[in-house]
């Protein structure tokens, strides 16, 4: 083989790899895509949302009831991605992690589509789903109190 095949070969295997390792800013995902989505189901009660990852602080968002707040993004390889968020409903607070491994095994994952995060954030603390359902529903999975 030629040394001009050889390189040629090396070339397109490192941009391969780059392409893989480096995270991508465009919807497009050469890994999975989820969408987190946060829902407020305390009536009369506004929620302030702070979401960060150890590169990302997304900033506060203030949701209300019946209405919610989505962030998306590509999961890394080996599925190091870890999203947490900190949550004031009046005198009330909850830290915890919005998206990390354990989570989206719990919700799934699809090479094909884009996965949802559900979050409902109730007057009794705070539940995930992998589809949204009513508020009331049991299907709901508890997951923390308020402090």
């Amino acid at each position: 083989m030629s040394i001009f095949v050889t390189n040629k070969l090396l070339s397109g295997f490192i941009i391969l790899i780059c392409l893989l390792i480096t995270p991508s800013q465009s919807r497009y995902c050469y890994t999975y895509e989820f969408t987190v989505n946060f829902y407020d189901g305390v009536q009369d009660s506004p929620i302030d949302v702070h979401v960060k990852s150890k590169d990302d602080d997304l900033g506060h968002h203030t949701i209300t009831y019946d209405h919610g707040w989505p962030f998306g993004f590509c999961e890394q390889f080996f599925e190091r991605t870890l999203f947490w968020g900190d949550f004031t409903l009046g005198s009330q607070f909850a830290r915890f992690n919005v998206f990390d491994k354990e989570i989206a095994n719990i919700v799934g994952w699809n090479i094909s589509a884009n996965t949802m995060v559900y979050w409902l954030l109730k007057q009794d603390g705070y539940y995930l789903s992998k589809e949204l359902l009513p508020y009331d529903d049991p299907g709901w999975m508890f997951r923390g109190h308020w402090q």
